[in-house]
């Protein structure tokens, strides 16, 4: 070292970690192509493929689960096709193809398609051909919801009933649809949900408060488990006030959150969720994220959503997409870019996981568990599984008005109500569905009470 700069102090050590450019992405949980074992646990689930505003009177194309599709309207009774992009005969692909009633038509020679794929015409061929008995075109079944194409692409003898959730019908909610895509690996998008301490961080002390103030209150996070599916409460106190913030998972990618502008100062009873959520990957390293925007009267006392913005490639709140500025993006960076960054597949042979990634590791060993399962044979396990009926969700934000208790610890007392409100929602579950929304507030005033 010349005698003119003087060596920077430090433990330096970056020579030592070499070895993390050695790591490569784990597979089993990113791999979700055809054949792959987290590609055919996925693709026994329905998930949204696209929003139907995007299907109009040509052929859409799209790529879910590394398949490369086409979506259209058949402008008979406009039902929703789903099938592979290329042509069964020659691989002309169907992006090309004329939509006709009752199915789709290849532009190369003739070849018409129903939705289920069926052969149904080969005009180029003599009128003895047996080519429709011989050949199909891979298609999907597709349901068209509220402004979203669910399909299922997994084997047709295991494809289960449609799950309905009771955050899709709330009397004063208007659902609106949203699909936003990212550059990377479903799971790290999607574990952003099983993250709440990010919440303190990214979207609050990083630059400024993104959302509401409240969440820079270090929460307290407990997981529960139901019949129906996973859900942690996320409780903080703010004054006199103990605010439960309740999300939902069922497997394999669909979550719920609460409000994303909830004022925390007064009595709120099991108020629902503000953003139904699935992650549906594109391939290994492209997503869709698709959701419905929840808007209901109480959600958002200061007037900060914008119903405007939510729609194909963007929503009205902070940080979910890459129209911003690069610059603008280093400054105050969102969702967005934490998920992104972590590279086109993060490679968590690269990461330490520490207390507050109980959520992260504990999404990661489910997925591994029924992944593994599935591969050796083993039926998918579904929230509808001897359950017919609408099915009982838990996300939102429910706040009580219960002071601090000056000869109590505050921090045994909020883990003591996040468990007592957990009970009272999955006691609910045992009411009939039209019954437990109010069954659960009655409950939740009454527990209320004990502490005054």
């Amino acid at each position: 070292m010349s005698k003119t700069f003087k060596a920077p102090e430090g433990n330096f050590r970056g020579h030592d970690q070499q070895s993390v450019w050695t790591h490569r992405p784990d597979p089993e949980l990113t791999e979700v192509g055809p054949g792959t074992d987290c590609g055919e646990y996925m693709r026994r689930f329905w998930m949204p493929v696209a929003m139907t505003d995007q299907v109009g009177d040509l052929p859409y194309r799209i790529r879910i689960l590394s398949e490369d599709l086409v979506l259209f309207r058949e402008p008979g009774e406009g039902k929703l096709g789903l099938t592979h992009m290329h042509c069964a005969h020659r691989n002309m692909s169907l992006e090309f193809g004329i939509i006709e009633p009752g199915g789709i038509r290849c532009s190369y020679h003739g070849w018409k398609y129903g939705l289920d794929g069926t052969v149904l015409e080969t005009p180029c061929e003599p009128p003895a051909s047996q080519v429709k008995k011989k050949v199909c075109l891979g298609a999907y079944p597709v349901i068209e919801y509220k402004g979203l194409a669910f399909a299922y692409l997994g084997p047709k003898d295991t494809m289960p009933p449609f799950p309905v959730m009771d955050t899709f019908d709330e009397d004063g909610d208007e659902m609106l649809p949203s699909l936003i895509k990212s550059p990377c690996n479903w799971l790290q998008v999607m574990e952003n949900a099983w993250d709440p301490f990010h919440v303190v961080y990214l979207h609050t002390l990083a630059v400024r408060s993104q959302f509401i103030d409240a969440f820079a209150e270090m929460p307290m996070i407990e997981f529960h488990e139901s019949k129906f599916g996973d859900f942690y409460t996320n409780v903080r106190r703010v004054d006199d006030i103990v605010w439960l913030r309740i999300h939902d998972h069922m497997m394999p990618s669909f979550t719920q959150n609460g409000a994303h502008f909830p004022v925390p100062d007064s009595p709120r009873y099991f108020g629902r969720c503000g953003l139904s959520r699935w992650v549906v990957p594109i391939d290994d390293t492209h997503t869709q994220v698709v959701t419905w925007r929840h808007f209901r009267d109480g959600d958002d006392p200061k007037g900060l959503t914008d119903k405007s913005k939510v729609g194909f490639g963007s929503t009205d709140f902070y940080g979910q997409d890459p129209d911003r500025p690069y610059e603008m993006r280093q400054r105050d960076p969102g969702d967005y870019d934490a998920w992104v960054s972590q590279g086109p597949k993060n490679i968590h042979a690269r990461e330490n996981l520490s207390f507050t990634d109980r959520g992260v590791a504990k999404v990661r060993r489910m997925l591994r568990n029924e992944i593994r399962s599935v591969a050796v044979g083993n039926p998918v396990k579904h929230p509808t599984d001897g359950y017919d009926g609408i099915l009982p969700t838990y996300a939102g934000d429910t706040m009580l008005r219960i002071p601090v208790q000056d000869s109590r610890d505050d921090g045994a007392i909020l883990k003591e109500i996040s468990f007592a409100v957990a009970g009272i929602f999955k006691a609910g579950d045992e009411q009939p569905i039209a019954e437990r929304k109010q069954f659960i507030i009655d409950e939740l005033k009454k527990y209320e009470g004990t502490w005054a």
